[in-house]
């Protein structure tokens, strides 16, 4: 494989990318919810979000389980183990913890969710469709990955009796014999049967000495990413990218089976400008290179979620004089049977907003030409004007995900 920029970074830059990466998914609600809703109607928003988590979260739990060997000495370990390890469960946006409490038992709960202080302006209404509607089946969803009669209940959950009440919500994991199973959806398993979902993710050598290679120890109650090494830190990134693009990608089918693939190509086009805009703007912070140009753009393109990873992507972004050029090469990514999520918006020919909103998260004087030789490569030129932020930007930069700084734990880099 050629170079990957990925696993050239150190243990401490893989854990605050993989923070980053999680905070990606919670763009990609926001924008692509909200395009449902312009286009659909804020009614269909339920039904929509159960698919879009119930078809992918089974999928990409089990691929995380096996790929960090989360399976503790119970199916309950291994669920909340897993729960700390997902993108629906952004780090620090939620400030969640966990325990066992006997055999096939265990709790998590919220000190602050950020979704919920997000939500709760908007009334009480709106907390229970978040909080009750969807969380019910899609909490029990993610564990039927491990249990099939696993059950995630409430201890306790909003609407809260006041601004001060901590935690925000309190749940109890459980295993029930007389429980009735939970059954995969149809969605889940048209999901399961993609190149994504089967993508192979190799490890490599450490770079560095320090920290975890798998969590195979107990259960920890506050994951930080900083414990483990830095080739499970690659391959956590890796999982994550590939968790974003599930989600991408059930959503757009859930869309689709309603309202047809015109439907669900638009809300993928503006999912991606308004998460791909922002999610370049912070790593570009990261990164420090807040001034803009064509070397900070190649720059965030080549960590980007967007085009992670690179087993499912081929993106070469190449200097060609005073430009950069992007091309998209065969990878499985262009390959699947069902043309949905972002790729397929790619390999349209004409124009590509969310392509042209990602690079502008960094410079917004960017502007995006066809290259010649081939409908899917682009160059980047660096203009003078700041184009003004499209509607899905102002959306997403409205949130507190958006607002949210990340806090690094360097102390545990020394952890083996």
């Amino acid at each position: 494989m050629a170079h990957d920029p990925i696993a050239a970074l150190s243990r401490e830059q893989l854990a605050q990318l993989a923070r980053e990466y999680m905070l990606a998914a919670q763009f990609n609600s926001r924008t692509g919810y909200a395009a449902l809703a312009i286009n659909h109607g804020g009614e269909v928003y339920k039904e929509v979000a159960i698919d879009n988590w119930m078809a992918a979260s089974p999928v990409y739990t089990r691929r995380m389980q096996r790929a960090m060997k989360l399976r503790g000495t119970s199916d309950v370990e291994t669920i909340l183990k897993g729960l700390q390890l997902e993108c629906g469960f952004s780090h620090q946006y939620f400030d969640t913890r966990f325990k066992m409490v006997g055999d096939e038992e265990g709790e998590f709960w919220l000190p602050s969710c950020g979704p919920l202080l997000e939500t709760e302006p908007r009334g009480e209404e709106a907390v229970r469709v978040m909080c009750h509607d969807i969380e019910d089946p899609t909490f029990d969803a993610t564990a039927v990955a491990t249990n099939p009669r696993a059950q995630v209940r409430p201890i306790h959950r909003p609407p809260r009796t006041s601004a001060e009440q901590s935690p925000h919500c309190h749940w109890r994991v459980a295993i029930s014999a007389d429980a009735e199973p939970v059954v995969e959806r149809d969605i889940t398993r048209v999901m399961a049967a993609t190149h994504l979902a089967a993508l192979q993710i190799g490890r490599a050598a450490n770079t560095e000495p320090g920290g975890w290679e798998y969590y195979d120890v107990p259960l920890i109650e506050q994951m930080h990413l900083e414990r483990f090494s830095q080739s499970a830190l690659t391959v956590i990134c890796k999982e994550l990218a590939l968790q974003l693009h599930l989600l991408v990608q059930s959503l757009g089918l859930a869309v689709q089976q309603r309202y047809g693939e015109a439907a669900a190509r638009a809300v993928a086009e503006f999912q991606m400008v308004g998460s791909a805009w922002v999610t370049s703007e912070r790593l570009a912070r990261w990164l420090g290179l807040q001034d803009g140009g064509v070397d900070a753009i190649a720059r965030v393109l080549r960590i980007h979620p967007a085009f992670k990873p690179d087993e499912y992507f081929n993106m070469a972004v190449t200097e060609v004089g005073d430009r950069l050029r992007i091309t998209l090469g065969d990878c499985p990514a262009a390959c699947e049977e069902r043309p949905l999520g972002w790729y397929p918006l790619l390999r349209l020919g004409g124009e590509v907003p969310g392509l042209e909103a990602l690079v502008q998260g960094v410079d917004p004087r960017a502007r995006l030409v066809p290259a010649p030789g081939g409908e899917a490569a682009w160059d980047i030129l660096i203009g003078e004007m700041r184009v003004e932020e499209p509607m899905a930007v102002q959306i997403a930069k409205g949130t507190l995900a958006y607002r949210t700084q990340l806090q690094n734990h360097i102390q545990l880099l020394e952890v083996v």
